[in-house]
């Protein structure tokens, strides 16, 4: 079971209440599944928080979490309250982990290209021992290797943040090159990954050959995205309604099924 992603009350009363039974709601389109449980000291009320989305489960330990709300055990207000208050702040909370992932990746690959270029400058190891050609191979396969592991971060969430990109009607309207290039880049390390993953016969000198433009391009014009990605963050406002994300039938399903106590947590 993935993790409750929260840093609010709900995340507070998992680690100090003992909450044996739960109910969830799941979009399928949308890939968000909500949390209820009854409100811990409270008579009437409940709280409602979500599950990590795939790929992003930090748990409610993550600062980018969002906060669980509280809601009435009335289906409709329930539902207001989810739709206006709840689903905006969980879809900022994504965008912004899904940045910090991406920022993260491409920063733990500068700093191995630093350190990999240094070294086939001096042609000597990080404490100065003289390396031979052999030496000097082995250390440029796991500098690539240790990059397409990290890169495979930014393929996994850079496309859900570009399709909100708007670069024409940003400040930096040029910027459109750059993410084009980018999304070149993505849908090359896709392929690639498929390749690889399926078993297809790709030797690790051709994985890495292939892998390195599409790295280098991210490298080359990552702060450009991340730029980009920072102004397409979704805002706070009321979201348009949603019968799939708001039905209040299937909250009120919801609700009943955390205050029957038939749905146990795991």
């Amino acid at each position: 079971m993935p993790w409750i992603w929260d840093s609010g009350e709900l995340g507070r009363a998992i680690q100090s209440e003992r909450i044996p039974y739960a109910a969830t709601l799941r979009d399928a389109e949308h890939g968000t599944t909500l949390v209820f449980v009854e409100r811990p000291g409270h008579e009437r009320g409940y709280l409602v928080g979500a599950f990590a989305p795939e790929a992003l489960e930090e748990g409610y330990a993550d600062p980018h979490a969002p906060r669980s709300v509280v809601v009435p055990p009335l289906s409709g207000r329930a539902a207001r309250a989810i739709t206006d208050r709840f689903l905006p702040a969980y879809e900022q909370a994504v965008h912004a982990r899904r940045m910090a992932v991406i920022a993260a990746a491409l920063e733990s690959i500068h700093a191995d290209y630093g350190g990999w270029q240094a070294v086939m400058a001096s042609g000597r190891s990080s404490n100065a021992t003289p390396l031979s050609a052999a030496a000097l191979g082995a250390a440029s396969e796991e500098f690539l290797d240790n990059s397409w592991r990290s890169f495979l971060t930014v393929v996994d969430h850079a496309q859900p943040l570009m399709v909100r990109c708007r670069p024409a009607s940003s400040p930096w309207p040029t910027d459109a090159e750059t993410l084009s290039r980018l999304a070149d880049g993505v849908v090359a390390a896709e392929g690639l990954g498929v390749e690889v993953s399926l078993g297809g016969f790709v030797t690790p000198r051709e994985r890495r050959a292939r892998a390195w433009p599409a790295i280098e391009t991210w490298l080359a014009g990552g702060e450009t995205f991340l730029r980009q990605a920072r102004l397409s963050a979704p805002t706070a406002a009321r979201p348009s309604p949603s019968p799939r994300r708001s039905d209040p039938f299937l909250l009120a399903t919801a609700l009943a099924a955390a205050s029957d106590r038939s749905i146990p947590t795991k």
